[in-house]
């Protein structure tokens, strides 16, 4: 495949160049300044030619904390809803969590189990996490971490859970991953929240006001009614639990608590911690100064506490999101790397699990791999919050060297895989549930206009996404046959994506 004329996104450039890429056997052979290749080269016989003007390219995006929850919770999402949704917005390499799936990926055998489960759905790339749980035994930790590491691209564990087959890990527990983690080379993943100051805060919550009653199917008729999934037609009465109380049970010191303490356990292996979808600025700075790495997810840049007043259910997820002074904050750290990229948490639900009328029982989850690059493209770069170089690192290349596939992954460079997106500037994206190839759909983003529209997706130099405009308008482009039919411009067969491992190249 030749695409030209395409203002490509390149490593070290701090403006797009225009080139024209050759694309062989699923790796970009070259690249090339445009009207420089011979004409076998540049018309090969046989090949797709696309003609590229107008659109910008990108190295596909990486989403590396997604919860797809297959097999086991299938009735929120699966690797073929999931990852179409994830092509669908310029995704093309994605990790799964290890706590959403049964069985978890705690053991070489369970994770033998997932991949022959995933493998024959996903539209993309995909790698696994391992876990580590509080139901891990102390003396086998080192043991798993060991016979794992080959397969996976790092470990799992959180301070505070609300998962019986993925429990929360002890202090002592948590020193022994990190130690372990360190001698293996991989890092040690966080759900930084410390469950005594979420305690103290629900208890305080508790004694204030009641939990509120009742709902069941009224209420959700009249929360299925209201436009954009609002939890009411305005604040809750404020003798009961309301939307905003769920940010008040999950303050902010949980997570720099969590942080402080993690940090404190891993002494002089702080390189090897991550902090994942953090969303509190001061936690994400005690964690940068200490070595550690940490993201942070679209939502957190997006919105805040008060927008859980319209937006309830359609907004909760675990940390929530702060105060609103929080999100410029995170944008000033994401912009200059101290937090290092961005992730979705994706993690839908169904209506009778989000809209359940209380606030803390409720599902905390957002399904958000397809905004994932979309909302960072307009509200990032676009926006100039982000340089260019900073979007590329946000998107794709910092999770890539973090998680050990920068080898093939990562950038527009020759000899790495022809991962790429093509984006039309010129177009604008209204986020629309009915759009979303995700199982469920439910999200606050709904109702948002994006600058910049997803033309085309590309997994190692293969169509998986094509917008009609594409196929249409840009040369001898053709639509594969063989894609999942019920989703719109999906048009790779299940099961062509890859499993990745550390060293992926």
């Amino acid at each position: 495949m030749i695409i030209k004329e395409a203002l490509a996104a390149l490593p070290g450039e701090s403006d797009f160049k225009r080139v024209d890429i050759v694309i062989k056997k699923g790796k970009i052979e070259r690249i090339a300044v445009p009207g420089s290749l011979d004409a076998e080269a540049s018309s090969p016989a046989g090949r797709d030619v696309l003609d590229a003007r107008g659109l910008l390219l990108f190295p596909g995006a990486i989403d590396p904390h997604v919860h797809f929850d297959e097999p086991g919770f299938t009735h929120r999402e699966d690797f073929l809803h999931g990852s179409s949704e994830a092509a669908r917005g310029g995704v093309t390499t994605v990790i799964d969590m290890p706590c959403t799936s049964i069985p978890p990926v705690t053991s070489l055998e369970n994770l033998k189990q997932k991949l022959k489960a995933v493998a024959p759905s996903s539209v993309v790339d995909f790698g696994f996490f391992g876990g580590v749980n509080g139901k891990s035994d102390e003396k086998a930790i080192a043991e798993t971490i060991h016979s794992l590491s080959p397969e996976v691209l790092g470990f799992k564990c959180y301070f505070v859970s609300g998962m019986e087959s993925f429990t929360a890990v002890s202090e002592r527990q948590f020193a022994l991953a990190v130690e372990a983690c360190a001698q293996a080379g991989r890092p040690l993943l966080l759900h930084a929240e410390d469950p005594g100051v979420i305690a103290e805060a629900q208890a305080r919550l508790a004694r204030e006001r009641p939990a509120e009653t009742g709902g069941g199917e009224a209420q959700l008729s009249k929360l299925r009614a209201a436009p954009r999934f609002h939890y009411m037609g305005g604040p809750a009465p404020r003798d009961v639990l309301n939307w905003r109380d769920y940010y008040a049970s999950r303050p902010m010191e949980a997570e720099t608590a969590a942080c402080a303490t993690a940090l404190r356990l891993a002494g002089g292996r702080a390189s090897s911690l991550h902090i994942v979808h953090i969303g509190t600025a001061e936690a994400a700075q005690m964690v940068k100064a200490a070595g550690g790495s940490c993201e942070t997810c679209a939502h957190y840049l997006a919105f805040d506490e008060e927008d859980f007043e319209l937006l309830g259910p359609a907004l909760k997820t675990a940390p929530p999101v702060k105060e609103p002074g929080q999100k410029a904050l995170l944008w000033r750290l994401l912009a200059s790397r101290r937090i290092d990229f961005v992730s979705s948490d994706h993690a839908g639900a169904p209506e009778y699990e989000k809209f359940t009328g209380d606030p803390l029982s409720a599902y905390g989850g957002i399904p958000g791999t397809g905004m994932l690059f979309p909302y960072l493209l307009s509200e990032g770069l676009f926006a100039k919050r982000l340089t260019l170089q900073r979007f590329l690192q946000a998107t794709a290349g910092a999770a890539a060297e973090r998680y050990g596939i920068s080898g093939g992954k990562g950038s527009i460079s020759p000899g790495k895989d022809a991962d790429l997106v093509l984006v039309d500037p010129e177009l604008s994206t209204l986020v629309e549930a009915g759009s979303m190839l995700c199982k469920n759909k439910i999200t606050p983003f709904a109702g948002m206009r994006l600058a910049g529209s997803v033309a085309g997706t590309l997994l190692r130099g293969n169509w998986v996404y094509l917008s009609s405009g594409l196929i249409d308008g840009h040369g001898a482009v053709r639509a594969p046959t063989g894609g999942p039919l019920d989703k719109p411009g999906i048009v790779a067969s299940p099961g062509s994506g890859k499993f990745v491992r550390w060293g992926y190249k």
